[in-house]
């Protein structure tokens, strides 16, 4: 029987042209491990979580869809970013929007497939891979399971083949370059999210054979040869190859300028995933970074002496002392030191007003407190995002919302963000005075339009 798989998503398991090389989706690379009539047609986007793709491109796929088709349904990688208010989707809306996604491909008579997001580039400083998605994951599986669909835990399954590659050698599976590696990236790239083309195909192994797995397809509809064939060990990437690199601490002041790091800033605060950039003296080829005298990493120098590198394992909080070497032909340029403090926990807010527990009006306006170097706090209510707002340099952050609160008892959750870490939500609860939703007051004037400009008199209505 002729069918068509279906994939949507995000930007992980999106198509991607030759020029956005090395970059690759998952989802492109499904094809080469079908046989027999079955076709692919990847819908995935990026950028889209549950709610943007339910509402932009939904309709399109269902007319296109025929009975027996497959829909793999991958969202979560956006919708969990908590710091982006436009793309955030909390969890209870998630779960819904996902029951609806099956039960519309459902009706369609096609076999809906939940599909937990892809886990990130991201390991603790002790090697170990670290969930970087939320509750995002769980509570697609949650929804898998009350409903009855297949669901592949995409997230799982790609935290232990990270795991079993490593941090030294999984880079070579991302959309990561250093400077001059890709003609296409000559500053290079520095990208923990998205896969390149080796990473995706075996990705889509993953993928396939749990659908195999689960009986959604049938193994003659499948490359069986190629799902077999060994895993691909990519080789350790090229600056854990460097040989001996701590013979450069010893050299002296060197024979040129210390390199030049911009970001962190000098004894400013950074997160555990802290990218470094800076520039270096011409002729430099090469970084060497350390910390206490011991190699942590290095990377290539573009054209115009810019560079950029990142950690392959998260930073421990705490106060750092990173030393940077520069090699060129000639030997090794003078020691720059650079000192920062990495925040991975961050301290709940201070809700200083409304007084806990205290009566407002229907406008109340929320301020606080929170650490120094905290970049935005958001505020949430049943799960729902209602607002978010940056914080001065003393930690004094405020917020109000454009809408009217109704009235009675609200307990809203505010939380503190710095770079990819949260604070534990702080609970505060207030009490809004104003005209019940059942009050005559609310129903005065309303068969008539509102007044025009001509008009002054317009009933009181309940709002303030």
């Amino acid at each position: 029987m002729n069918r068509t798989l279906f994939v949507l998503g995000d930007s992980i398991p999106a198509p991607r042209t030759e020029e956005e090389a090395p970059m690759a989706g998952w989802g492109q690379k499904i094809q080469e491990l079908l046989v027999g009539p079955i076709e692919v047609a990847n819908y995935a986007r990026s950028a889209m979580t549950t709610r943007k793709y339910f509402t932009q491109r939904l309709p399109a796929l269902l007319n296109r869809m025929s009975r027996g088709d497959i829909v793999l349904i991958g969202f979560g990688c956006v919708d969990h970013m908590i710091h982006n208010g436009a793309r955030y989707v909390p969890v209870p809306e998630y779960q819904e929007l996902l029951r609806l996604f099956a039960a519309y491909v459902h009706e369609q008579g096609a076999v809906p497939v939940l599909v937990t997001p892809m886990a990130r580039y991201a390991f603790s400083a002790q090697g170990e891979v670290l969930n970087t998605l939320g509750d995002h994951p769980r509570a697609m599986a949650e929804v898998a399971a009350r409903l009855g669909v297949p669901l592949v835990d995409l997230t799982t399954r790609t935290m232990q083949l990270w795991s079993q590659l490593g941090p030294t050698r999984l880079r070579q599976y991302f959309c990561w370059t250093d400077p001059g590696e890709h003609p296409l990236h000559p500053d290079g790239t520095i990208d923990s999210a998205h896969l390149n083309h080796t990473g995706a195909f075996e990705v889509a192994r993953l993928v396939l054979a749990e659908l195999c797995n689960l009986g959604v397809l049938d193994k003659s509809e499948v490359n069986v040869p190629a799902l077999m064939e060994p895993l691909m060990v990519p080789p350790a990437s090229g600056e854990f190859t460097v040989q001996a690199p701590e013979s450069a601490l010893r050299y002296g002041q060197g024979t040129g300028p210390a390199p030049v790091i911009t970001k962190p800033a000098q004894g400013g605060l950074a997160g555990a995933m802290v990218k470094f950039s800076g520039n270096a003296a011409s002729g430099t080829d090469y970084l060497l970074f350390f910390e206490q005298g011991r190699y942590i990493g290095g990377t290539s120098v573009g054209g115009a002496g810019q560079w950029s590198w990142r950690r392959s394992v998260n930073w421990e909080a705490g106060e750092r002392l990173v030393q940077c070497v520069g090699l060129c032909g000639d030997g090794v340029s003078a020691i720059a030191e650079h000192r920062f403090t990495v925040l991975t926990d961050v301290p709940s807010p201070l809700v200083s007003a409304p007084a806990e527990g205290a009566f407002t009006g229907p406008r109340p306006r929320f301020s606080g407190r929170v650490q120094p170097g905290v970049t935005k706090v958001v505020l949430m209510e049943r799960g729902v995002l209602i607002g978010a707002t940056g914080v001065d340099d003393q930690g004094e952050w405020a917020f109000k919302h454009a809408h009217a609160w109704r009235p009675g008892t609200h307990t809203i959750e505010v939380i503190a963000l710095f770079g990819a870490a949260e604070s534990a939500p702080a609970p505060h609860t207030f009490r809004v005075v104003g005209i019940p939703e059942d009050s005559p007051i609310r129903s005065l004037g309303v068969t008539r339009h509102a007044c025009g400009d001509v008009c002054e008199h317009r009933p009181f209505t309940g709002d303030w």
